[in-house]
């Protein structure tokens, strides 16, 4: 297993986020003085970034990109899969496939979490759902010669109004029966919804291809309670090899975040 840490890139403009912000060139350098392997990087529109100097910067530093968030792409701009105005859908179908030309330059993952939307609690619920499954099947096919893989993030309640727990998310994932359709499991997400995080990992197994730690109180590993020895033995027992990206509080501040997570 190897770590990594949420890093934002210069189009995310939202005043509060979960992961390093900055100029990228020193975040890497402290970060692999910290012992990092990775950074996963937030973006909200590939356009506007400069591609080849983002790889040029990781690289520099010894570092590899593992995992991209679509996140901001919701929180920033409105939009997802399940809009029902069909240019939004269109809008957001088209943004994804610029996050995963970027993540293709390191055959990274990308994740998609309140970016799928929500369910509307009426007759237009088996439209969005539709819409929601277009959107992933249509994103891993574009990311499939490319050899990026679309990872489903369990949210809990508070995020969004489906797919909460990881046990959620396999029933939706092999509902879409896709190769390069897998899950990514947030622990913060997991001590919310998930009965226990074990038995939901072991259950995971061969649909988990990367981790997002954080601790109840979404502050570093080791400031709130969830047992991590517990959740790192089990991964460890199901074989998971892949990595953990530290996506929390960046209480006082990134630098003091990163160093104990």
């Amino acid at each position: 297993m190897k770590i990594s840490y949420a890093v934002a890139m210069p189009d995310c403009r939202a005043r509060k986020m979960l992961c390093f912000r900055g100029d990228l060139d020193p975040i890497c350098r402290q970060l692999k003085s910290f012992g990092y392997d990775g950074v996963e990087l937030f973006v909200r529109n590939p356009r506007e970034l400069d591609h080849a100097d983002i790889v040029q910067t990781v690289k520099k530093h010894g570092l590899t990109v593992p995992d991209i968030s679509t996140g901001q792409i919701a929180g920033e701009d409105g939009l997802s899969f399940t809009d029902p105005d069909p240019s939004a859908r269109k809008a957001a179908r088209e943004r994804v496939r610029d996050v995963i030309d970027l993540a293709a330059r390191w055959r990274a993952q990308i994740h998609i979490g309140r970016f799928r939307g929500n369910i509307p609690d009426n007759e237009a619920a088996p439209d969005a759902w539709k819409w929601m499954r277009d959107g992933f099947l249509e994103a891993a096919d574009y990311g499939q010669p490319k050899g990026v893989r679309v990872l489903l993030e369990p949210q809990c309640r508070f995020n969004g109004n489906n797919v909460f727990s990881v046990l959620d998310g396999i029933e939706f994932v092999r509902s879409l029966d896709h190769p390069t359709i897998g899950i990514v499991a947030d622990t913060f997400h997991m001590n919310i919804e998930d009965v226990s995080l074990p038995s939901s990992l072991i259950a995971a197994k061969g649909y988990l291809t990367h981790m997002h730690f954080g601790d109840s109180n979404r502050w570093y590993p080791g400031a709130g309670h969830i047992n991590f020895r517990e959740v790192l033995e089990t991964l460890r027992l199901i074989g998971y090899d892949g990595f953990i990206t530290m996506e929390i509080e960046q209480q006082p501040d990134s630098a003091t975040a990163a160093r104990p997570a």
